[in-house]
């Protein structure tokens, strides 16, 4: 799920209709208080409690909705699953707002039941032993309420019209709107959604659509069917006037090469006369899943449902929901478009057992953005812009990425730990490994055994880590994952330690700077990437890297002008201080410090520069993203003492793209670079 509060990028993206995201209501999750069994912690059980000892295969929702009518919902579900042991009673979810109209086996013998603190209570007639199966239909009525991320939401868009209704259960908001054994782990083998609307709407879920009736009163029923392994919040409706479009996936060669062929449809509802479908740029509109498709199948292995659809449903609200072969969509860009479609594997096929793993959902999807950014150039500016944001926000991480309390919403989908630091914790692992054994490991991932339309937990993904690469990843899940906090931070300096035989060799020196009060972790274990300049040329050095202070003796081939710690971002960590003891120079070095605002900027910006030594004059450039100067300002320094020097280019942002752009600050010979942002 991706919300709008965070995506900074859909600045550049048509919101096609007014905001309606909720604000996640922090609450208690009842516990289930199931027949024998004591109730342990929520963020410490699995999320079925599987003392219910019933495991549903099937539910039949068959529904009537119409926003205009009260109440808005009538249903039935007819519910099918097997006792796992001897059982007197079977126990389910339902808000205590909808009403239960009674519970009946279907050969229509009523159960007792009764409904109070949002569980139904169901009294079998005899003993159901273990391996039955039992079908049953429990037919309720209500106004769902709207909680959470919206769970149930109905909206009218004009007077005397027929409302707008969409559904939006993660993480536990299912049972809300249906009857459900509302757990993780309990995933129905298939779903099937009949539901009557008011025309002139359409019903878009999950799977494939079996048939549309039209009643004599104008009213529609549409009967979907889904015959893959779902979680209850995966389960979805997405009900309005759509325009309807089709697109055919078919596998590229390559990939039926490895896979076998593949073909299916995206099909994609969107709100009448809205440009969702074609977008409005090179890097928006829903059509891009398509192109998206085979770059994840190359990644991840092939589309887990592929034997019935993909396809978005627009909704109000001005994020994404990843619902099961169809994805709830309040915006058009590529990196919610990117996000959600890689939710099918991550979240969808592959489920946490637990909620406190949130981050093999949320990490995961936005890792993928990255991918799709990657693979087309069209994407550069998403890729330098989001990339900038993510990892400014995954500093931000508070607490430890995998859950330790899953009672409030609002802290389980902080964008900082679980997407932000869940992204840049597998980019370090994949710049540990490598790429190539970075798709393995993905691809292992995504066809465990056990987990492959099942559950899965982060030890889970651990193993196959470990597995794929033969390398041992316990210090850096320990550190990064199950408890530790915080980022290293690095300092990096020098001395030459010349030999006869090597006369440029140099001593590096790498000390983590991060104190208690900023990490947990006294000195982190990962292997960094050294940025190495000499006279003569540069090089990339790796080191393993996991003391407090450690050193490294190097042969260079020349003198040592200047080393730094993983530039291309490869660490989550600290800005690091000026590096020192480097090439030994007569001159007084300068200092140079330099702050930009605002940023992102709209029309002008201010680079306020800091001299301390040194008399030359401070230079500004300005490049775009093909290094091309597009301004350039020189001022003087009156005195080598310090001061505060403030540069005023007053660009008029109207005559430049927007997009990253560098300014670059020269004082004498020290170099100072910063990222620009310009929106417009």
């Amino acid at each position: 799920m991706k919300t709008h509060l965070y995506v900074l990028a859909l600045l550049f993206c048509l919101v096609l209709s007014t905001p309606h995201t909720s604000i996640a209501q922090s609450r208690l999750t009842t516990e289930r208080a199931r027949v024998g069994a004591s109730v342990p912690r929520m963020d410490e059980r699995p999320s079925r409690a599987s003392s219910s000892g019933f495991d549903v295969s099937y539910y039949h929702l068959t529904l009537n909705l119409n926003g205009l009518q009260n109440p808005i919902l009538v249903g039935r579900n007819r519910i099918t699953g097997k006792a796992v042991v001897d059982l007197d009673t079977l126990l389910f979810d339902l808000s205590s707002n909808m009403v239960v109209d009674f519970v009946s086996l279907t050969t229509g013998k009523v159960l007792s039941s009764s409904h109070t603190q949002d569980q139904i209570l169901v009294v079998l007639e005899n003993t159901l032993t273990a391996g039955s199966v039992l079908d049953l239909d429990i037919v309720y009525h209500g106004n769902p309420t709207k909680t959470g991320f919206g769970a149930f939401t109905s909206l009218q868009n004009e007077p005397g019209r027929p409302n707008t209704i969409w559904t939006l259960s993660e993480p536990y908001g299912a049972k809300e709107w249906w009857p459900v054994d509302d757990e993780l782990t309990d995933k129905a083998d298939s779903v099937r959604l009949t539901v009557k609307v008011p025309s002139p709407m359409t019903v878009a879920s999950n799977g494939v659509l079996l048939s549309e009736f039209l009643h004599n009163d104008g009213s529609k029923t549409f009967d979907w069917m889904h015959r893959y392994p779902i979680a209850p919040y995966l389960v979805s409706l997405a009900i309005g006037e759509y325009d309807v479009f089709h697109q055919l996936y078919s596998r590229p060669p390559a990939l039926a090469a490895e896979f076998g062929p593949a073909s299916f449809p995206i099909d994609h509802f969107a709100y009448k006369n809205s440009n969702a479908f074609q977008g409005v740029s090179t890097t928006s509109g829903w059509h891009l899943a398509l192109e998206m498709m085979s770059v994840f199948e190359d990644w991840m292995g092939p589309y887990p449902f592929a034997k019935e659809k993909y396809g978005h449903a627009h909704v109000t609200f001005s994020g994404g929901m990843e619902h099961q072969t169809i994805s709830s969509m309040g915006n058009i860009g590529a990196e919610l478009i990117a996000h959600e479609l890689a939710h099918q594997w991550f979240g969808d096929k592959l489920t946490p057992a637990f909620w406190k793993d949130l981050w093999l959902n949320e990490g995961f999807a936005t890792m993928s953005e990255f991918l799709i950014y990657e693979s087309d150039p069209k994407y550069d500016f998403l890729k330098g812009f989001l990339g900038d944001i993510y990892y400014d926000r995954a500093r931000a991480a508070s607490g430890t990425l995998v859950l330790q309390d899953t009672t409030s919403i609002n802290e389980m989908f902080a964008f900082s730990r679980v997407y932000a630091k869940g992204y840049m914790v597998l980019r370090m692992i994949r710049g540990v490994v490598g790429d190539d054994v970075f798709k393995q490991i993905l691809r292992t991932y995504t066809s465990l055994p056990a987990g492959a339309y099942g559950s899965v937990t982060t030890q889970d993904f651990q193993r196959v880590v470990e597995e794929v690469s033969g390398r041992s990843f316990e210090t850096f899940f320990n550190q990064w994952v199950y408890s530790g906090t915080g980022y290293p931070t690095y300092a990096i300096s020098s001395e030459p330690i010349p030999t006869p035989i090597s006369p440029f060799k140099t001593r590096l020196t790498i000390t983590q700077l991060q104190e208690s009060n900023e990490s947990n972790v006294e000195a982190f274990d990962l292997p960094l990437w050294i940025h190495i300049e000499t006279s003569n040329r540069t090089v990339l050095v790796r080191l393993e890297n996991g003391q407090r202070v450690q050193t490294y003796d190097i042969d260079l081939d020349a003198a040592l002008v200047s080393a730094t710690v993983d530039p291309d971002r490869w660490v989550l960590r600290g800005e690091s201080p000026i590096s020192s003891g480097f090439a030994s120079t007569s001159e007084v070095p300068n200092g140079l410090e330099v702050s930009i605002y605002p940023n992102p900027a709209n029309r002008s910006f201010h680079v306020q520069v800091e001299v301390s030594g040194g008399n030359e004059p401070v230079e500004l450039r300005l490049f775009d993203q093909l290094g091309r100067l597009v301004f350039e300002e020189r001022r003087a320094v009156s005195a080598p003492e310090q001061l505060v020097f403030l540069v005023e280019p007053q660009i008029q942002m109207r005559s430049l793209a927007p997009g990253v752009y560098v300014a670059q600050v020269q004082h004498g010979s020290t170099f100072s670079s910063h990222s620009v942002v310009f929106i417009r």
